[in-house]
Order: C-alpha cells, then sequence, then structure tokens
C-alpha cells in the first residue's frame, strides 16, 4: 500500500527536474536610475581666498586752519559725494574775504581816479600846456593800479577759497571709515580729519601658488563669491598680476577689479574660482563613477542588463565627471545604485524622481 501511494509522488519530481528551471525567472534586478552621457564645457579652476579693497579710499584733510564747529557724521555712515562732513568756525575766513572786497573796492576807486586824470592831462599835452612827462606818469599810475588790482582779486579768490574750505564736504560716494576730528578741535591745513571708503568700485586681491603663477595671466576668468552670498557669483577677470612672489606665503598676487554688485564691503573676505583649464567634454553625474580595484568602472544599460566598462575619467566637480575614454555620447549610464551592480547584471530601470 504504501508503495503504490509514493509512486505517483516521484513520477512528479522527476518530471519537475526534467523540464528545467526556466531562465531568468528568479533573477533578482537592481532598481537603478540612469542618465545619458552628455557633451559639455568642462573647466578646472584653483580657489582662492582673499580680501575686498576699495579703488577708492579718500583720506579727507582740512584745507584751511579754524576750530570744528560741528561733526555731521560718524564711523560706519553712509554718505554721498557733496554730503557735509563737518564745519569749520568761518569767522577768520569771512574777515579776510571782507578785507579783500574792501581793498579792491579801494584800488578800483583810485583806477577810476587816475584814468579821469590821464584823461584829462591828455588833453592839455595836446594842447602842450603841461610836459609830456607829467602825462607819461600819470599813465604809469595807472598800469600799476591794474596791477595792484590783479593781485587783490587774487588774495579774493583765495580768501573766498578758504571761505569755502570751512565746510568739508564728502568728494565720494561710500562710507565713512574713521571720524578724526571732533567738534572744538582745532585744524590747520593738511591735518586729516576723516577716512572715506568708496564701495561702487572694488578689487580682489587673490593669493595663488607660486608654482601656478605661469597658467595665469590678465583677462583670465574669475568667479567671486562672498560668504554670505555663496550661491551669488559673479564672473570677473584678472586685471593686474603682481609677480613678486611674498616672502611669508610664496605666493603671487592677482588683483580683479569689480563694480559692487550692491552689498559687497571693503575689507571683507571673497573667494575667487580662477579658471585654469575649459574645454568640451563628455560628463556623467559623479554617482555613475565606480572604484573597484582594477579602476573607475561605470555601468552602461543594454536592454535590461548592464555592461561594465573602464574608463578614464579626467576634470571633476560637485555636480558632474568627465570621462575621457571609454563612454560616447549618448549612452546611457546607471547612476542611483551603480555601486550594487555587477557586469551582465539585470536591472530595473526606474525613473531619478521616484528613486530619489
Amino acid at each position: 500500500m504504501m508503495t503504490r501511494s509514493v509512486l505517483p509522488i516521484l513520477l512528479l519530481l522527476l518530471t519537475a527536474c526534467s523540464e528545467g528551471p526556466q531562465e531568468g525567472a528568479n533573477e533578482r534586478r537592481t532598481a537603478v536610475t540612469t542618465a545619458s552621457v552628455v557633451l559639455q564645457e568642462v573647466e578646472r579652476g584653483e580657489l582662492s581666498v582673499g580680501r575686498l579693497r576699495a579703488n577708492d579710499a579718500p583720506a579727507i584733510s582740512a584745507e584751511t586752519t579754524g576750530q570744528v564747529a560741528l561733526v555731521r557724521v560718524d564711523a560706519g555712515d553712509r554718505v554721498e559725494v557733496g554730503d557735509v562732513l563737518a564745519g569749520i568756525n568761518p569767522e577768520v575766513q569771512q574777515l579776510a574775504v571782507n578785507s579783500a572786497r574792501a581793498e579792491l573796492r579801494r584800488l578800483e576807486a583810485l583806477l577810476d581816479n587816475e584814468r579821469r586824470r590821464v584823461r584829462r592831462l591828455g588833453d592839455l599835452a595836446e594842447r602842450r600846456s603841461i610836459p609830456q612827462d607829467q602825462l607819461d606818469e600819470a599813465v604809469t599810475n595807472v598800469e600799476a593800479l591794474e596791477a595792484q588790482i590783479e593781485a587783490a582779486q587774487s588774495r579774493l579768490q583765495d580768501a573766498e577759497y578758504n571761505l569755502r574750505q570751512t565746510t568739508i564736504v564728502s568728494p565720494v560716494s561710500g562710507r565713512v571709515q574713521a571720524r578724526l576730528v571732533s567738534a572744538g578741535d582745532y585744524v590747520s591745513p593738511g591735518m586729516r580729519v576723516f577716512e572715506l571708503v568708496s564701495g561702487d568700485a572694488l578689487r580682489a586681491f587673490l593669493p595663488l601658488p607660486e608654482h601656478l603663477q605661469d597658467r595665469v595671466g590678465i583677462g583670465q576668468s574669475v568667479r567671486l563669491t562672498i560668504p554670505a552670498r555663496p550661491d551669488s557669483p559673479v564672473m570677473a577677470e584678472v586685471s593686474e598680476l603682481r609677480p613678486v612672489v611674498g616672502e611669508a606665503s610664496r605666493a603671487v598676487e592677482l588683483i580683479v577689479e569689480i563694480d559692487n554688485p550692491g552689498d559687497w564691503r571693503p575689507g571683507g573676505s571673497v573667494t575667487g574660482e580662477i579658471i585654469i583649464e575649459r574645454h568640451q567634454g563628455l560628463v556623467v553625474p559623479p554617482a555613475s563613477v565606480v572604484q573597484r580595484p582594477g579602476g573607475a568602472v561605470v555601468y552602461a544599460v543594454e536592454g535590461d542588463r548592464v555592461q561594465e566598462r573602464a574608463v578614464t575619467v579626467g576634470l571633476r566637480d560637485s555636480n558632474w565627471v568627465e570621462i575621457v575614454e571609454g563612454l560616447e555620447e549618448g549612452d546611457e549610464v546607471v547612476v542611483d545604485g551603480a555601486g550594487f551592480l555587477t557586469d551582465g547584471a539585470p536591472v530595473d530601470i526606474q525613473p531619478r524622481e521616484a528613486r530619489s
């Protein structure tokens, strides 16, 4: 009885074994995302952290003598061209102007009188009523008075200039970097009273390693950013290269001139990426490149399977890796999941959004 019941089961097992497994029925497919190999411009840059300085940083000095009567701005204040910064007591300068004007009027009156005398003597000389020497003397007096008037006019202009300089105004738009006087201080010509800094035009000073000095030059592209705006780069060009190597840093210095984008401040730090190399190259996402013991590989998609390809890597960025050899434009490569694959592995391609 037992033999008869076991026989059908053995026959079923033998039949199943003779049919064999169906190819791929139990293969596990790796879920992956893919991207195309594209041709784009690639570049290699050298990063340098430097300082911003103002192109215009005038030191304002007093141009006349007197006591400071008022100070209208302080360090850090924003000023525009022509804004009043301070005022000097104008009493002495006003007296000098009044005196120069009075002297000029006196000389002009003398000149008018002497010219009338010359006209009278001229009439008399024509009738030979007076000697010619008397007329010549009067003409000489007129010429002397004209010269004195010219000198008096110059003194008046000088006095008026000194009077105007009692009002100290800003020659540039920018900020007050330092206030060096207070109300009541006594100043004289040449004494510094304010230090200003104009933020409209800036210069970035970027140190660069000595071994790169032959790879940079005037006009080379530079991408600038500041810590407060790392995602708002400004493209500029090298405007000056200082070839002298610093004793301490052993670095050369690049100077980049730019117009202030709006909120960049002199004295702040700036990061410059000097573009050393730029060309067209094939690129893939960084996750596509897998490091194996034999070197870098990528997995190219062929149908529902992948082919492992050894590649030569060139330049790289946070968003791409250049492939110098091993791929062609338009090839489809695995991105997410590439590290779990082997040559010939079956894959299940999913949209990148879903994989993320």
